[in-house]
């Protein structure tokens, strides 16, 4: 029987589960049945993949301005537990869509649709963001994604015997937004190798929470075991700020690898909503689509 809460899909030997409300991955599996989604331990973090629009982290005294009004606006925005709607639906993949809700206009006062697509192929799977505005004046916004990967992804490894790797030689800047909140500063990464290779420790989290890179070169990085070479390719063509996070001070066993257009909001700033870094300003009538892409590699 058919779970109203959540949809099935397969390519080949790869499955997943998407749930519905929040619109979010819930769990992928390859050929090994081995699962690649954090499982949303409460004890830990109870999420799996979260969908941030129309925000991406905190916002300046937990409010926007748009237009010269004030709104309310949580961190991340309001879709992590909204209600999403199946569009449209394969064997491997489905369209989820998001119309306003009273909860969400008392935050955000625009006539928009938001579409979430999630299409599986051989060992991985694409998230398609496609942002509508129907309204009759330009719509501002932010969006972007947050899954949770198990890390580590194998028996008998730890955390730190993974490492990321970057395809073009990168300079280390991530901004700095102490507890997850305003960005407040940037610094350089001392940890990274040659431009290319961050190697996973707890305690580059412990002491900064998210690693907020806001002018990387690379369009995907790798997150891999140094020595088996298993992991994940993660590909984010064109969203301009990556996030790598996972909970400090708990040693937890996932990183979220977060492609944004957006990013916090900053101690010094003016609140503005249109004029957020990154801010996508949508034309009435007009549409938005980006995506990122999560492959296995085994």
């Amino acid at each position: 029987m058919a779970n109203p809460e959540r949809v099935s899909l397969r390519y080949g030997d790869c499955r997943a589960e998407i749930l519905l409300r929040g619109g979010q991955i819930c769990s992928l599996r390859d050929a090994d049945g081995r699962e690649v989604i954090w499982q949303a331990d409460p004890a830990v973090w109870a999420q799996h993949a979260p969908v941030l629009f129309p925000v991406c982290g905190a916002v300046k005294d937990d409010q926007v301005r748009i237009a010269g009004q004030i709104y309310p606006m949580k961190k991340h925005g309001f879709t992590r537990n909204a209600p999403f709607q199946v569009a449209k639906q394969g064997d491997d993949f489905v369209e989820l869509v998001l119309e306003p809700t009273e909860e969400s206009r008392a935050m955000y006062p625009f006539d928009f649709l938001l579409h979430v697509t999630y299409s599986l192929f051989e060992h991985g799977y694409t998230t398609t963001f496609l942002v509508e505005n129907r309204s009759e004046r330009v719509m501002p916004f932010c969006v972007g994604g947050h899954p949770a990967f198990i890390c580590p992804m194998e028996e008998n490894a730890a955390f730190t015997d993974y490492q990321l790797i970057f395809p073009e030689k990168e300079d280390g800047r991530v901004a700095l937004a102490p507890g997850g909140g305003l960005i407040d500063g940037s610094e350089i990464l001392p940890d990274l190798q040659d431009g290319h290779i961050l190697p996973l420790r707890h305690e580059l989290f412990d002491e900064r929470d998210a690693l907020l890179f806001t002018g990387l070169k690379s369009r995907y990085v790798t997150l891999q075991h140094r020595s088996s070479g298993k992991g994940i390719r993660f590909a984010f063509p064109k969203m301009e700020v990556l996030a790598v996070w996972t909970k400090p001070l708990m040693q937890a066993n996932y990183l979220c690898l977060e492609p944004w257009h957006g990013m916090p909001g900053q101690v010094e700033e003016s609140g503005n909503m249109e004029e957020k870094p990154f801010v996508t300003l949508l034309q009435p009538g007009r549409c938005y689509k980006t995506w990122f892409t999560a492959t296995l590699i085994r």
